[in-house]
């Protein structure tokens, strides 16, 4: 650092200096208090939307317990146009897939469940959502898309699911070596819940020993009824996932 011999030259450095670096030191101070202030917004911003987006929901689901499914289908869809990023949409989404199975409306149910799965926001539910497509397909004789929507499921938490439905679709097609297989890897995953077990494993048992494999297989089998596929498509607890604003590859 330069030594200075008075107060006076010090003073006219100091004076230099602020001439030639003030203009920064002010600048970068403004734009410390304006990112601060940005973000302090941003942050009470975001809390206001995930709050009306959750109030949405509760619309939803309060309509819908109501019977009243007009009521529900217009909160939703404002609810997706206006907070399309909000894992909240996804939720009141997939509940009115539950009402359109109901209904008999299985492409629009189909049209619900490709948009969560486009949307991708929560793992859990992009599975969900791939999961309930498949099973519709299945139900409507379209195996090979349902088989496109079951190959190489990422989530060990599913697995036992995937290989389920797997299993309907092989014995749709009368492979009932097929069948067993997949129904024997959805009963060894070990991540269906205990009901869900039973119902694998009694598809499983039905099936008899191996060399019954040329019984004659109804043509129904594995094909849900609309009160199953109702029931299938639940409800969603969001205390049991992700919270709403997590993202997940």
């Amino acid at each position: 650092m330069a030594s200075y011999e008075t107060e006076e030259e010090q003073i006219e450095a100091l004076k230099k200096w602020w001439k030639e670096n003030g203009i920064s030191v002010f600048g970068g101070i403004a734009i410390g208090f304006a990112l601060l202030f940005g973000w302090r917004w941003w942050q009470a911003y975001d809390v206001q939307q995930s709050q009306m987006a959750s109030d949405a929901y509760e619309h939803v689901l309060m309509s819908l317990e109501q019977k009243q499914s007009q009521q529900a289908y217009n909160t939703a869809d404002k609810l997706l146009a206006e907070h399309s990023n909000s894992a909240y949409s996804i939720f009141a989404a997939l509940n009115l897939v539950r009402q359109d199975v109901e209904d008999g409306e299985l492409d629009s149910a189909h049209a619900r469940l490709q948009w969560i799965i486009d949307q991708n926001t929560i793992s859990e539910l992009t599975h969900i959502a791939r999961l309930r497509k498949a099973q519709i397909f299945i139900s409507q004789d379209k195996l090979d898309e349902a088989s496109n929507l079951l190959k190489n499921p990422q989530a060990k938490k599913f697995k036992g699911s995937y290989a389920e439905l797997r299993g309907d679709i092989a014995m749709k097609q009368k492979d009932v070596n097929g069948a067993r297989s997949a129904y024997s890897e959805a009963v060894e995953s070990e991540n269906l819940s205990a009901q869900h077990l039973k119902w694998v494993q009694m598809k499983l048992d039905d099936l008899g020993p191996a060399e019954r494999i040329n019984a004659v297989i109804p043509d129904n089998f594995g094909t849900p009824t609309t009160a199953e596929m109702v029931e299938k498509v639940i409800p969603v607890d969001i205390s049991e996932l992700a919270t709403p604003q997590t993202t997940t590859e």
